[in-house]
């Protein structure tokens, strides 16, 4: 973790699932543009920062806005499977490890494939990150966590058993004020735990390097490929 002791946090998820929202919620200001459809409104990885409290100390906290994905390719035919493209150069070049994942998920959208890419992703880290699914545009229930409540055994059968969540909106409004401020203060706490229980961080350089290492030993093997010339990465999972 360092001296500083600081967090890296990595938001990902399908374009429009409220990656945005959950940056916003994070930072306490309107720092990611929010989309009010299906469009892309990052097209790139982008670094935000943030500061929590943790007891007497405050941490910085590193938030990594990735790139939405749309329902990933190849998911019908003979030998068919999953594509990903991730733009990770930029938590690279920092040589940044990642301590979090917050994977969001519209709660009234849930699917199958975003929770195999979570399963992959996990595959891809050796189990070494923490990966939270972040349910988001829960505003109309009365008791966020009643989603969780009603969905969470699909959730299970689905693989994801052993994972954290939190149950969040992202509105910020006035009608609003309280849900968003238990948003926060859920995803704050998950933080707070990761930071009073520090463990090695690996950096995210070590971690793609033995996972291209196990899958072909080069960075265009089957399941993992770095585009030339480019800061992107593209992994391919089979079903």
């Amino acid at each position: 973790m360092g001296d500083s002791r600081d967090l890296n946090v990595l938001v990902m998820g399908e374009i429009g699932s409220g990656k945005s929202s959950v940056i916003n919620l994070l930072v306490g200001k309107t720092v990611a543009k929010v989309s009010p459809d299906a469009e892309a409104c990052t097209l790139k990885t982008v670094r935000h920062e943030a500061m929590i409290q943790v007891q007497e100390a405050r941490a910085t906290v590193h938030i990594w806005e990735v790139v939405g994905f749309n329902q990933p390719e190849d998911m019908t035919g003979k030998g068919s499977g999953m594509t990903l493209d991730v733009d990770l150069d930029p938590i690279l070049q920092a040589k940044a490890s990642v301590d979090v994942i917050f994977f969001c998920m519209q709660g009234s959208r849930l699917k199958n494939a975003p929770t195999r890419v979570v399963k992959h992703i996990n595959d891809v880290s050796g189990g070494r990150i923490t990966i939270v699914l972040v349910i988001t545009n829960l505003e109309r229930e009365k008791n966020m966590e009643d989603w969780w409540e009603r969905n969470g055994r699909g959730v299970q059968n689905m693989g994801l058993g052993e994972t954290e969540h939190a149950c969040i909106t992202g509105l910020q409004d006035e009608k609003h004020k309280v849900k968003s401020t238990q948003s926060r203060t859920s995803l704050v706490a998950i933080l707070e735990r990761r930071w009073l229980s520090p463990q090695d961080s690996v950096p995210l350089e070590s971690i793609l390097g033995e996972y291209v290492a196990q899958n072909g030993g080069s960075e265009s093997s089957e399941k993992v490929t770095r585009r030339k010339d480019s800061s992107w990465w593209r992994f391919r999972w089979p079903f």
